[in-house]
């Protein structure tokens, strides 16, 4: 006796038969549905801790008194803080993600900071025989570095931390203090940039030896000690940003690095070293430009000193730290908001510029300039990177930059003619 099966495309037949009839009822099919409006950022949030490179031993160990100091700290800054799962009422949270939302603390900061979101996340990390803490502030859209702190902790004398309320109240006590210090530094900080220059650091290879700690932690001090004068896009948290972003139905813009140093950190190998602090260690970079990457300059290279700081902390200097500095400073004058773009170069219709997409332009951008009295009128058509090997006006390498196709009076411009935005809307009405 045969089998009898559905016919499945007659059946589909009649689905999309019996959808049309309602359609021309004007009947309305239950099972579409309009999207959400995005739901604003949480005006701070507070994070789980993120370890880097910790012994998996070792963090099991602590974990308790890890979640206990991470609700402490939340309650230290936050007004009434709760997880941020339950305000997620545009989607729901996958169960894995779920996880993740629910150790996120979201409330109203204490004090007032200036930004109209921001984020603390606690970090641990390992340089040598010291353990480090951090807390790092950052701004929730962006996740650029408003403010860093961290402690130091001899790895004897926090092993010698037995008990969760010996870690709980060591690490509690802690991280209020270096949440203090972080905000402080957050509200102290210019909230508006003078350039476009957005420092993002990598690592090219990873410490693999645990005794010897994290090359991230290392980071992380860089980060430390650039955020006060550079805007810098932090190379942890895009993470825990990013998905809140997804669920809270927010656009892109998670700040990302018009600059990127892709580093090694490394020490002077021999029998008779010891990971202990002090040590010097060298760093070799790659600067690259991240619209293109490609090498800006040759690979930088600096030694820096790790040794005991003032109040428990690691002091990360040296000739090293002096020269990323200057680096860094000779990078932002190419990228000055304040400095419209300039001609370098023209080839009939087309005009190069010294100023790209890192700079802020976009492709149709509208620009005009004003040459011997006449309007020249273009709108950007492509970019160009470093193997065009050209030279502003203004005496910089040109890393990259725009071409401008220009529409009237495609004569006038030379090297040198300054650009501006057409303040002219579109559509506009006619006659102009």
């Amino acid at each position: 006796m045969g089998i009898s099966r559905p016919n499945y495309l007659s059946s589909g037949r009649l689905v999309l038969a019996t959808l049309a009839v309602g359609f021309l009822l004007g009947a309305t099919p239950e099972t579409v549905e309009q999207p959400s409006e995005p739901l604003p950022y949480p005006a701070g949030l507070s994070m789980p801790w993120r370890l880097l490179n910790i012994d998996s031993e070792e963090a099991a160990r602590t974990r308790p008194a890890l979640t206990a100091s991470a609700k402490s700290l939340a309650s230290s800054w936050l007004t009434a803080p709760e997880s941020v799962t339950k305000l997620l009422t545009r989607i729901k949270p996958t169960r894995n993600n779920q996880r993740i939302t629910d150790q996120i603390l979201a409330g109203q900061p204490k004090s007032s900071i200036g930004t109209p979101s921001i984020t603390v996340e606690p970090s641990w990390c390992s340089i040598m025989n010291r353990h480090l803490f951090f807390v790092t502030v950052t701004d929730s859209k962006l996740n650029t570095v408003l403010g860093s702190a961290h402690t130091a902790i001899n790895r004897r004398d926090w092993a010698k931390l037995k008990t969760k309320q010996q870690m709980t109240d060591f690490l509690t006590g802690k991280l209020q203090d270096l949440t203090t210090g972080a905000i402080s530094k957050a509200t102290a900080k210019p909230k508006l940039s003078t350039d476009a220059l957005h420092v993002g650091l990598s690592l090219g290879k990873e410490v693999t030896r645990v005794d010897e700690g994290s090359s991230w932690c290392l980071n992380q001090l860089v980060e430390e000690k650039l955020a006060p004068d550079f805007t810098v896009a932090r190379s942890l948290g895009h993470d825990h940003l990013g998905l809140l972003r997804d669920l809270l139905g927010q656009p892109a813009a998670l700040r990302r690095p018009t600059r990127i140093l892709v580093g090694n950190w490394t020490h002077e190998d021999t029998e008779e070293f010891k990971p202990a602090v002090p040590v010097k260690f060298t760093f070799k970079a790659a600067l690259l430009d991240s619209v293109y990457g490609k090498h800006i300059h040759d690979d930088y290279m600096g030694e820096w000193l790790g040794r005991d700081g003032p109040e428990s902390t690691i002091d990360l200097t040296g000739p090293g730290f002096d020269s990323l500095t200057v680096l860094l400073r000779d990078e932002a004058k190419t990228l000055q908001l304040s400095d419209l773009p300039q001609v370098v170069k023209r080839d009939r219709a087309w005009v190069y510029l010294d100023r790209g997409r890192a700079w802020g332009l976009k492709m149709n951008d509208r620009l005009v300039a004003e040459v011997d009295g006449e309007i020249v009128k273009g709108h950007v058509v492509h970019f160009y990177g470093p193997e065009a090997k050209l030279k502003s006006p203004r005496g910089f390498p040109v890393e990259e930059g725009a071409v401008l196709f220009i529409r009237l009076n495609q004569k006038l411009p030379r090297t040198g003619t300054t650009f501006k935005f057409d303040p002219r809307t579109f559509p506009t009405k006619y006659p102009p």
